[in-house]
Order: C-alpha cells, then structure tokens, then sequence
C-alpha cells in the first residue's frame, strides 16, 4: 500500500512541479531515501494519463510482477551492489530470470565489470604519453609496421577461477571506480603467448609455479623463436615484452638484442613499454579477458582440463578480432595522448 502512495504522490508532485528532477528531490526529502528512476516517474504519469490509473491492469500470459516485488529488487541492490542475482533470488524467493529482468528493464541497471589498474606515478604519465607520440609516429611513417608488432605477456591461471576478476560484476546505473583483490594461492597455471594482427603464438605453459629469468629465456629460445621461423615471420618481428624483473635479465636483454636489433620494445629495449600500461597491451585489453571468460563458463576439474581450456580459447581467435584488435590498439594510442598519458578505460 505504502509503494502505491509514493506512486500518487509522484504523479501529483510531477503534474504540480513538471520536472522529474524536483519530483525526485521532493521524493529523497519526504521519504528520506532514494527517489525512484525519472523513467519510472514518467511512465506511471505516462500510464495515469492513458487510464487514469496508476494500477497496472490484470494481464494474461507470464504473470507480471509486481511493484512491491520491484521495490523489494531494487533496495536489496541498493544497501549491497555488490550482490549477484543468484544470491538476492534465493533471499527473496523470487526467481533468477525476474530478478535480472528487473534490474536491466524496470530498474535500468547493468553489471559492470571491476577493473584493476595501478596507480600511475608523475613520472609513468610522461614516459606513456612519450611511448605513445613515437610509436604513433612510427606507425604513421611505416606502412606496414602495424603488422610486425609483437605484443607478448604471461597470465596466471587459477583452477578455482578466483583470479578472473572478469566474472566480477556490480549492479548499478553507473561505472562503479571499485579495485578487488584476488587470492592467488589456488593450483595455477602459469601461460605465455604473444599476438600478432594476423596470428596468435602460443599458448606455452610454464612447469615452473614461478617463471625465472632462466625459464623465460628458455622459453624464448626453444619455443618463441622456433614458432617465428616456423612461420616464417623471424625478419619481420618487432618484439614486445613486459612483465616481473626476471624478463629483463642482462642474458635476456642480450638475447633479444642479437635476435631482434634494433626491433624490440621493453625495459631496457631500443624502445621503452612504459610501466604500468595493462590498457595498451592487447593481451591485457583483449586476449587475457577474452580466454578467461571462456575457460571460466564452468569450473575446471584438474590442471589438465584448464590447459585444454587455454589451449581451445585461444584457438578460437579469429583473424577478423585480432584485426579489431590492432585497430583499437591504435585508437588506444591516440585516447592517451588525448589524456596527456592518462589511463585509458578497459
């Protein structure tokens, strides 16, 4: 009875006020909380003027719910955004399919995904904006550059899946600035692959539970650079790495500086990738994302299993996405020097 009032009063305050603003200010002051959505405001006023009712008429078919089952929805996200629909299902009785109807059609809300990012220092905006003007200009003076680039990451991978910050969702009608911190103590898998605008090479697991500079130059040696002759691409690389300190090992510097002159991109490289710059990496912006929603539709059962769902993910990359990919990729570098080399939104 008390939602069928506020409703009354909405449609009164909104013919009296004529703004949907003030209605909803009027609303927080008399109620002492969270005034309804204006799409709501109007379309019960919408609704008055077409039946001079604000009740909704009996309907047949899937029964519609209610406007209490509505306000029950909508102040159980309020007091914790956090929740998922399976959750607040089960706590009110209510099933899971009305639940997510009703946050996205009668509440206009949607699940936003929590990004982790670094905090960028003084010194890290001047060194992306730097990285970005060269290899803009790079790109604009070369052709065909675009399809040498290299970009090449490790990712961890956990059995339970509490890593995948890409499951984590908040319900709310705007992008929520929210960091989470993941356990990292469950089995895992360490993988390594690089991308290319036409291809992907990898993945290559790791045996270490911790990659050493030994193992990543090892890995370089025995399986990156045989992959680039296979291909035939060993001429026409120019090398990206990033990653711990054990990347950039004198050995592993000297390696990459007899294998790719003058051609290679990192701490130390011809060509600095400047710190803390996950969203300029294609694999952090796009592949990492992409395979661990994949592998993570269903829990793993043993590290076997989560290698073959690596392996068939990254298989399932098609030519016309990595294409996208480095296109974006240069739309990043153009948003970051637009933001003096501020972060750009994932």
């Amino acid at each position: 009875m008390a939602y069928i009032e506020e409703k009354v009063n909405c449609v009164l305050w909104l013919a009296e006020l004529k703004s949907t603003t003030a209605v909803r200010r009027k609303f927080a002051s008399h109620y002492k909380r969270e005034a309804p959505h204006r799409n709501l405001i109007n379309n019960w006023m919408k609704k008055f003027k077409e039946t001079g009712s604000i009740l909704d008429k009996p309907r047949s078919g899937r029964r519609r719910a209610s406007e209490e089952t509505v306000a029950e929805i909508e102040r159980a996200f309020e007091q914790n955004p956090q929740k998922s629909v399976r959750r607040v299902s089960a706590e009110l009785n209510i099933p899971k399919t009305t639940v997510h109807r009703i946050l996205t059609v009668k509440l206009h809300k949607y699940a936003y995904k929590v990004t982790t990012i670094q905090m960028l220092q003084e010194e890290d905006y001047y060194a992306r904006l730097d990285f970005c003007q060269v290899m803009k200009s790079k790109i604009e003076n070369s052709s065909d550059l675009l399809d040498k680039l290299t970009f090449s990451d490790t990712a961890t991978f956990h059995i339970s899946g509490i890593v995948n910050r890409h499951n984590c969702r908040i319900w709310g009608t705007e992008k929520p600035q929210e960091v989470w911190q993941h356990e990292t103590d469950s089995p895992k898998v360490n993988v390594w692959c690089a991308i290319r605008k036409a291809c992907i090479i990898g993945p290559f697991f790791f045996e270490e539970s911790a990659v050493s500079g030994e193992s990543y130059l090892a890995m370089l040696q025995n399986f990156f650079i045989p992959e680039l002759q296979r291909l035939h691409l060993l001429n026409s690389t120019i090398f990206q790495h990033d990653g711990p300190p054990c990347y950039h090992t004198l050995p592993v510097q000297q390696f990459l500086d007899d294998t790719f002159p003058d051609q290679w991109i990192g701490r130390g490289g011809p060509l600095d990738w400047p710190p803390q710059s996950p969203d300029l990496s294609p694999l952090d912006f796009f592949l990492w994302g992409y395979v661990k929603t994949v592998v993570y539709a269903s829990k793993p059962c043993s590290l076997d299993d989560l290698k073959a769902r690596i392996t068939n993910a990254i298989l399932s990359v098609t030519e016309q996405q990595l294409m996208k990919v480095f296109t974006k990729f240069e739309n990043r570098l153009e948003q970051c020097i637009a933001q003096d080399g501020g972060y750009i939104e994932f």
